[in-house]
C-alpha cells in the first residue's frame, strides 16, 4: 500500500519553519544598509564570512520575499527588503556596454565577473 501523506500537516510544518526559523536567520542581518542590496553568505552562526554579491542570489531573494508579501502577509519589512534587492539590481548588477547583467558584484556593486550564459537575467 502507498503510504499516503497528510499535505495540511506538511504545509503547516513548512510554512513554520520558513517564518520561525529560515527567515529569523537571514533578516534583518542580509540587509546591506550601507550599499543596498542583500548579502547571503554568512556561517552558521550568522556571522557575515563574503561581502561579495551574487547577482541571481538578489533576484532570488527578492522574489521569496515578495512571494511571501503576497502570499503571506503584507509585512512592510519584506516589501522593503525586496525593493533593496530590486533597486541594487537595477543600479548596480546590469552592464551598460550590452545590457547584460553581472554575475558576481563587489558589496558596492562594483562588477567583479560576468558569465556568457543568461544565469543572472534569469
Amino acid at each position: 500500500m502507498a503510504a499516503t501523506l497528510d499535505m495540511p500537516a506538511l504545509g503547516a510544518f513548512y510554512r513554520r519553519q520558513l517564518l520561525e526559523d529560515v527567515l529569523p536567520f537571514w533578516f534583518p542581518r542580509a540587509c546591506d544598509e550601507k550599499n543596498g542590496g542583500l548579502y547571503h553568505c554568512f556561517d552558521a552562526d550568522g556571522t557575515l564570512v563574503d561581502t561579495d554579491k551574487s547577482v541571481w542570489a538578489q533576484g532570488r531573494m527578492a522574489w521569496m520575499l515578495l512571494t511571501m508579501y503576497n502570499s503571506i502577509e503584507k509585512n512592510p519589512d519584506w516589501l522593503k527588503w525586496a525593493e533593496s534587492a530590486l533597486t541594487f539590481l537595477a543600479a548596480k548588477c546590469v552592464d551598460p556596454s550590452d545590457g547584460r547583467m553581472y554575475f558576481h558584484v563587489a558589496a558596492d556593486g562594483t562588477p567583479i565577473r560576468k558569465r556568457r550564459y543568461a544565469y543572472s537575467e534569469s
